[in-house]
């Protein structure tokens, strides 16, 4: 797709949770393409079950919500930072979630780790600004993906009505019940905000959270 639109692209796999691998590929990135001015930081782990009570989380499954949610991001920026202010340029989008903000006590690590990104861009906001860096969060809301298929059957054996439904048909039941705009959210939709949070039209907005979500989630 990027080769498509006459753009030259590269794939590399990387342990976000490893500084080590974060380094790396900043390296990788920089000796293929000579500079870096967006940075969007989207991996993300949930864990593959549900915490109902949150007693039932152990150490190892919240350590691997951290190393990814939250240490990835950090590693990744802290890796590009002297570069980006060594060129006195930058654009960082970090990937929280709506759970950041409607807090579903089922997972108590992705909801907590979700709040730190935002905590975290403001952070990086502060100390990046005077580079003419900015750093934003975007928190997306019901966006139909193969996470669905993963979490629908969880939710599904916590309630009864859930219980004869189809992934999707979970997954639309969320969503009339949770967007006021009655419409799921689809990965252009997020994939735009992040592309105008990465341009000079959004060259005086840093250190904000922005929600796509329908209105699930209203300041």
């Amino acid at each position: 797709m990027v080769e498509k639109n006459g753009r030259k692209g590269r794939a590399i796999v990387a342990d976000v949770a490893s500084e080590t691998a974060c380094q790396a590929l900043v390296a990788e990135a920089l000796e293929a393409f000579g500079q870096i001015d967006i940075i969007v930081n989207n991996a993300g782990h949930f864990g593959g079950k549900l915490a109902l009570p949150f007693t039932n989380m152990d150490e190892a499954e919240w350590d691997d919500n951290y190393a990814v949610n939250v240490k990835g991001p950090f590693f990744l920026c802290k890796a590009a930072a002297d570069h980006m202010i060594e060129r006195q340029y930058g654009k960082i989008v970090n990937i929280s979630s709506i759970a950041a903000k409607r807090d579903p006590n089922f997972v108590p690590a992705y909801v907590a780790t979700k709040n730190a990104i935002l905590s975290l861009t403001r952070v990086l906001a502060k100390d990046l600004g005077p580079h003419n860096i900015n750093v934003n969060a975007v928190c997306p809301g019901f966006v139909w993906t193969p996470f669905w298929h993963e979490l629908a059957p969880l939710l599904a054996g916590q309630d009864e009505a859930l219980m004869e439904l189809e992934p999707r048909e979970v997954f639309e039941k969320f969503v009339q019940g949770s967007v006021p705009l009655k419409r799921e959210q689809e990965p252009e939709d997020i994939g735009n905000l992040v592309a105008f949070l990465s341009s000079e039209e959004a060259r005086n907005i840093t250190g904000q959270t922005i929600h796509c979500d329908g209105g699930a989630a209203m300041n």
